[in-house]
């Protein structure tokens, strides 16, 4: 079968062969040969034949702060030499500091009063697990409330909390106690109130825990509501005596043009899940950060991490969320953003088949359709990622919209940036001139 990247990697090259091997003794959920990557600098990917491509995926939002940032890879290497793991019934002078310093700015993004407590893990989908745990025990209730599409992780009580419909049903059971609301598609309402639709879900019975709720739905292909349409999520929440759980795992840590998403709408979360950015990919770091009063909650089996927050993932993290603040990544990405938004609007107008050009700082999307306005068949999204690879800029398309996802980590270059706009417009113009998203 001829998959995405076999025109891209040479018969003979390094990164074929170790792609062919890969494919032999990996269970992968996918055909695409992968891209062999051998190192990354900044915004760029460097294959195993030495090419260098533009990454826009920034390895679905994990490396904000670049690929090898100098500074990160010298914390690494230097806690390192002193201490890699620590068990996790003891403590380290970095594991408290990471906390209280996620606390204080959890506080400023939030206004909640108080402060919040970290429950560490290594990866995110264990943080979503822990915070409905936690939210479980702090209510006394079993249900929750997430929506359709969302995707949380792979393991089992997230993929039961996010609403990917392949999975339901297969991979985990369906049950009274995890329903789902839409998600605030707005090309494809047909005069549905996502709001009223939400409220709905979460005051239905079983009363539920919790909703699991993100600043925009990523994985689908970066949909977002309005402020209204958060804040009346939240208002329901209240009413129906649930945790207010906020999935920051791809949305944090400037990638929205703020310290966190939900700070675009206004929101009070609960419980915030981080993961992905908070080391910029150096070291596998999770977190569920919880009110304070919460915490009661964390007792007994359930909820240790063997490697969760050790010396070196804590190091990784110091000095990612250093560059995060001192390289002001956060008003970066917003400035970026409204460049792009700028420049790719104009093709809504241009091309039938592009539906809409959305998203918020370095978290974009430009959406094709058909002609009756449902998502392209997949080809048409893979010719494009190829051509795009061929020209040496790297990005994915998403799972539930054809949507063309660009994520690229938050130091990429000014004219780089615009540049690779520029090339992205022109290779949708040749497309759709050939009549090959039609």
């Amino acid at each position: 079968m001829t998959t995405v990247l076999d025109d891209v990697h040479a018969l003979d090259g390094i990164s074929r062969r170790l792609a062919d091997r890969d494919r032999r003794f990996v269970a992968r959920p996918t055909t695409r040969i992968p891209l062999a990557v051998r190192s990354g600098e900044g915004a760029h990917l460097i294959d195993e034949d030495g090419r260098r491509v533009l990454d826009l995926t920034s390895g679905w939002n994990v490396a904000n702060a670049g690929w090898n940032h100098p500074r990160i890879v010298a914390a690494v290497v230097e806690q390192a030499k002193e201490l890699a793991f620590a068990p996790p019934w003891c403590t380290h002078d970095a594991r408290s500091r990471v906390a209280e310093r996620l606390s204080g700015m959890l506080s400023t993004a939030s206004g909640v009063d108080g402060e919040f407590k970290a429950l560490s893990g290594a990866t995110g989908s264990e943080a979503v697990e822990a915070a409905l745990k936690v939210a479980r025990r702090a209510t006394g209730r079993q249900a929750t409330v997430g929506f359709t599409e969302a995707y949380h992780g792979g393991t089992l009580g997230a993929l039961q909390a996010g609403g990917v419909p392949q999975v339901q049903g297969v991979d985990v059971p369906t049950s009274q106690f995890h329903r789902h609301a839409p998600i605030p598609d707005m090309l494809r309402a047909n005069g549905r109130d996502y709001a009223a639709l939400v409220r709905e879900a979460l005051l239905s019975g079983p009363p539920p825990a919790a909703i699991l709720l993100e600043p925009a739905f990523t994985n689908p292909g970066v949909i977002h509501g309005d402020r209204e349409f958060y804040q009346a999520v939240q208002a329901a929440a209240r009413e129906a005596g649930a945790l207010l759980i906020i999935d920051e795992v791809g949305t944090g840590f400037g990638r929205m043009g703020h310290t966190f998403g939900f700070e675009h709408w206004g929101l009070q979360p609960d419980i915030v899940v981080v993961a992905k950015a908070l080391t910029s990919g150096a070291v596998p770091m999770a977190g569920a950060l919880m009110r304070s009063e919460l915490a009661d909650a964390v007792s007994g089996p359930g909820f240790s991490s063997t490697f969760g927050w050790v010396p070196l993932a804590c190091a990784a993290a110091t000095a990612s969320l250093d560059v995060l603040e001192d390289e002001q990544l956060a008003l970066r990405a917003r400035h970026l953003g409204e460049l792009a938004l700028e420049r790719l609007r104009p093709l809504v107008d241009a091309h039938s088949s592009i539906a809409a050009v959305r998203g918020i700082g370095l978290e974009l999307g430009i959406e094709f359709t058909d002609e009756s306005g449902d998502p392209l068949p997949r080809p048409p999204m893979e010719t494009l990622t190829r051509r795009l690879l061929q020209r040496g800029i790297f990005a994915e398309p998403s799972a539930y919209t054809s949507t063309l996802l660009l994520m690229p980590p938050l130091v990429i270059d000014e004219a780089e940036w615009l540049g690779a706009l520029d090339t992205i417009a022109e290779q949708i113009g040749e497309m759709a001139e050939a009549g090959e998203f039609a």
